[in-house]
């Protein structure tokens, strides 16, 4: 009990010592907001949020306005999720001056000078799409800003209780696979996962690499009962708990202060910073000629010295910072303090475990097969999600599909199939004779992929969606095929 209250009192003074020194940087150097809505910004995001929903036209209401428990408010992507008008063509000057100050809001100082760069690629504000769930007027709506490598919320505790209002994303798309992404916004975040990793011993330093990373949007919060893989951070030495704490910090000074606090609260609530387990790839440590380090033997990696780590990864109860590299920055957090609560939308099963790989993999295509009636069908193995154990909802179902990918039925020459087709039916049952023809339900993406799928004579197209068809196969029951 005395170990983990020093830890708990550790990982407060780490934390509270990064977050305040990056503040004190900008300031020393008079960086932050700038520009005529800078001071506005300081004003509280919700009578922004309320001044904005009050000038609302009808058809703007239709479009920009969402149920609170709508399942997008589910999906964490560094694209926009929604097809929606671009802020720049929807909103009138004095509307976009208010986005623009929910925007500001939703950062600290270092996290507008960081998020600068990305912004300023991605077309400004004016490329980037506004949603808010529930009612504006209400002080429980949350306003959601997203377009490429952007997704901020503003509004408070999200379902089960989550700091920024549920999952956040962020990226840059500077440095493109280059070793150490220079010139990137977020670099620096890299550098601070790498200090951590050269604070651990070789011990340590075993059970911190793993072979390769999850998907990165294999951000669905588990409970204590959860499998993390990696490093505990409680089992480290001091200096690493300390890097630890750092790194965390790093993460969270790009975000309002209180948001800070909430989201130190929340991880606190689930064991603290101690419960976090840290993991870094092989696939994705690369040295500076971009060699990997998992193409290395020992004793060139030896020769060669510690890699940089360009993927790496920060999860326990109810968190997760998956930081994605290469070829250029995706990075995520998603931060809650009641992780069975952390599900929207309608009740459509019940997962007795934890569903993903290749079980989830089996869940889709059995989807797919539903809807289209047809026998055979096809998903690769990268699955973008995962179920927890309990309710699984609609929100739940439309992150496992955040690209809104069209299901198609493809007819292919059983020679034209691409290997990960070809094994795939094969594992089914269903080996394919070179000269056969095969219909094969798949999506529009999956389809157009040679790599994955080959080359079809012809793809029928269907306006149904994978997302879609999830739900009702989770309604009807499909979920029990793939238990245990």
């Amino acid at each position: 009990m005395a170990e983990g209250a020093r830890l708990g009192s550790l990982d407060r003074r780490s934390f509270l010592l990064g977050a305040g020194a990056a503040a004190g940087w900008l300031v020393a150097r008079g960086l932050g907001a700038t520009g005529p809505f800078a001071r506005e910004a300081e004003l509280a995001p919700g009578a922004a949020l309320r001044a904005l929903g009050a000038s609302l036209t009808p058809r703007q209401r239709e479009l920009i306005v969402l149920p609170a428990d709508h399942p997008s408010r589910q999906i964490v992507n560094t694209l926009s999720v929604l097809e929606r008008p671009h802020l720049g063509t929807l909103l009138s000057p004095s509307q976009r001056a208010l986005a623009e100050r929910l925007y500001l809001s939703m950062l600290s100082p270092r996290g507008r000078a960081d998020f600068a760069g990305t912004v300023a690629i991605e077309g400004r504000l004016d490329g980037a799409v506004l949603v808010v769930y529930g009612e504006p007027e209400r002080e429980d709506a949350q306003a959601v800003i997203m377009g490429g490598h952007l997704m901020l919320r503003s509004g408070g505790e999200g379902p089960g209780g989550a700091a920024f209002g549920g999952g956040i994303a962020y990226g840059h798309q500077i440095g493109n696979g280059r070793w150490r992404v220079p010139g990137n916004s977020f670099a620096y975040h890299g550098d601070a996962a790498n200090r951590l990793y050269a604070s651990l011993s070789a011990e340590e330093r075993a059970r911190a690499v793993l072979p390769a990373p999850p998907h990165e949007l294999v951000l669905q919060v588990q409970d204590a009962g959860g499998s993390f893989a990696g490093a505990r951070v409680a089992s480290l030495s001091e200096a690493g708990r300390e890097e630890a704490a750092r790194l965390l910090g790093t993460v969270l000074s790009c975000y309002p202060e209180e948001e800070q606090a909430r989201a130190l609260s929340c991880i606190e609530a689930n064991g603290g910073l101690g419960a976090l387990h840290v993991a870094f790839f092989g696939s994705h440590g690369f040295y500076e000629d971009m060699q990997p380090w998992s193409a290395q033997g020992p004793a060139e990696r030896a020769r060669r010295g510690d890699p940089y780590w360009q993927v790496w990864r920060l999860e326990g109860p109810g968190s997760i910072v998956h930081f994605q590299g290469h070829p250029h920055v995706h990075a995520y957090v998603q931060v809650v303090r009641d992780p069975a609560r952390a599900r929207v939308g309608e009740a459509l099963a019940s997962a007795a475990g934890t569903v993903e790989g290749e079980a989830m993999r089996a869940l889709l295509e059995g989807a797919m097969r539903a809807a289209t009636g047809e026998p055979l069908a096809f998903h690769p193995p990268e699955i973008p999600g995962r179920f927890c154990p309990g309710e699984v909802t609609t929100g739940s179902a439309w992150a496992l599909d955040p690209y809104r990918n069209p299901l198609v039925v493809a007819e292919i020459e059983g020679r034209a199939m691409a290997g990960p087709l070809r094994e795939r039916l094969a594992a089914a049952g269903a080996a394919p004779a070179p000269e056969g023809r095969y219909r094969v339900a798949t999506t529009r993406y999956c389809a157009g992929r040679r790599d994955w799928f080959g080359e079809p004579e012809s793809v029928l197209a269907s306006e149904l969606l994978l997302r879609d068809a999830l739900v009702a196969h989770l309604r009807a029951g499909g979920l029990a095929a793939v238990r245990g």
